[in-house]
């Protein structure tokens, strides 16, 4: 049996057009940090995991190698679920829940992922072994260390073993063509690291190489601790561009000017936001707790009504309002004729999710079902335009139809942001809020 990081011509078929479409899936994607991704060892990438398939997906289009994952084991316990799967370099690792019994299973598993490292293929593990739809992270599990250190043992001398930390950071985790920063970080050299290190014992080294890839993961996304105050600080991140400066302290290490990508330098000023929170819960419990309630109230208005962040951030609401309403009576059309195209693609879209009772793979069943029933779509379309029009006319009309799943999508996004918008004008309440924040104005609120 050929070994899965073998070379094959179903997957190097299928790797570029998934990819594509993977990128089409977002408004704006960004790659940073590709230089630091070791060009002479054996690479295991290690994610953060928040977004279902589509975390897999943003470390396989990253560039065109070809690379190994593995994924929980329950979902190969059909045979040709199994087979497919395998197809496209996907490996089962169990977790405890799955029981004990599989869970010894794992160690031929991790002796697979060490021949594909061996082979000079890249490996990549969402090391902390469930997805969770949050700025956060979860304890990391010890699955990619001990790949890590069983790579050091078998390769020795020959080329040092890496993890590298990939941030993934959503704009937002439930919406389709959204946003997408894919934030590579500095790797960690596990085989100087245990070199360096010879009195620690196995275990020992786990639990030092956690600390450094957590460490190293909090730092490549927005990282928020898990408590009380999260979804407050998680909303003063969104408002920051409209608040007063003066209620969060300002970090005197963290007065730089960004110069990087928008997405880049949108995830280093929502950090530098939250360092500065950080420093108000301990400096200040009781003020930190007030602007908490605050925010929350803000929260909790803002959500009930169905409004949206991007509305808040709105410099010039009325004017955004009328230019949103001109550009969509002017597409109408365009819109129309392009749901007609990818209406197979919608109404399975919509079916299925409605069956979904995770949210987080909103995002992923979108993506997949628009890679394998969108190309039907236009086949069918050529095929049809074609027939009933002269050749040059079809191939006009085709072409100009080519952008529908983008325009239609973009259609219906404009068309939730005017709903949201027109909801913050009419809502003088929340405005009124919104207001006193920027002015600091803590006796009305």
């Amino acid at each position: 049996m050929a070994s899965i990081q073998d070379n094959d011509w179903f997957y190097n078929i299928l790797h570029p057009y998934v990819s594509w479409r993977f990128r089409h899936s977002y408004r704006h994607i960004e790659y940073v940090g590709k230089e630091n991704i070791p060009a002479d060892g054996a690479i295991i990438y290690a994610p953060n995991h928040t977004n279902g398939l589509q975390d897999a997906l943003a470390i396989v289009a990253m560039d065109k190698q070809p690379k190994v994952f593995v994924a929980r084991a329950d979902i190969f316990r059909k045979p040709r679920q199994a087979r497919l799967l395998r197809k496209i370099k996907i490996m089962p690792i169990a977790r405890i829940r799955d029981g004990i019994e599989n869970v010894r299973k794992d160690e031929e598993v991790m002796e697979q992922a060490v021949d594909v490292l061996a082979d000079g293929v890249p490996f990549c593990i969402l090391p902390e072994g469930t997805h969770r739809s949050k700025h956060s992270l979860l304890p990391l599990t010890k699955g990619v260390f001990r790949i890590a250190c069983m790579a050091v043992e078998r390769l020795g001398d020959t080329k040092p073993v890496y993890i590298v930390p990939v941030g993934l950071e959503y704009g937002n985790y439930f919406r389709f063509r959204s946003s997408l920063l894919v934030n590579i970080g500095k790797p960690i050299n596990v085989t100087q690291f245990i070199a360096g290190h010879p009195d620690l014992t196995l275990p020992q080294i786990y639990n030092e190489l956690r600390d450094m890839l957590t460490e190293a993961l909090q730092g490549q996304i927005l990282w928020i601790p898990d408590d009380e105050m999260y979804d407050a600080t998680l909303e003063i991140c969104y408002l920051s561009d409209v608040m007063n400066p003066e209620l969060l302290p300002a970090l005197p290490e963290t007065q730089t000017v960004h110069t990087e990508s928008r997405l880049l330098q949108r995830i280093r000023n929502d950090q530098e936001i939250v360092s500065r929170m950080l420093s108000l819960r301990r400096q200040s419990p009781e003020q930190a707790a007030a602007l908490c309630r605050r925010m929350d109230e803000i929260a909790t208005m803002r959500r009930t009504a169905g409004i949206c962040v991007e509305s808040v951030q709105t410099k010039n609401p009325l004017g955004t309002i009328i230019g949103r309403i001109l550009l969509l009576v002017l597409l109408f059309p365009y819109f129309v004729i392009c749901g007609v195209v990818t209406l197979p693609v919608w109404l399975t879209v919509n079916r299925l999710l409605r069956r979904l009772k995770d949210p987080s793979f909103y995002t992923s069943f979108q993506c997949a079902l628009t890679i394998f029933i969108l190309p039907v779509c236009f086949l069918t379309v050529a095929v049809l335009l074609f027939v009933l029009l002269p050749w040059y006319w079809a191939l006009t009309v085709f072409v100009g139809l080519l952008p529908s799943n983008i325009v239609f999508h973009e259609y219906l996004r404009q068309y939730r942001l005017l709903r949201s918008d027109i909801r913050l004008w009419r809502f003088k309440e929340l405005r009124r809020k919104i207001t006193d924040l920027k002015n600091n104005n803590t006796k009305r609120i």
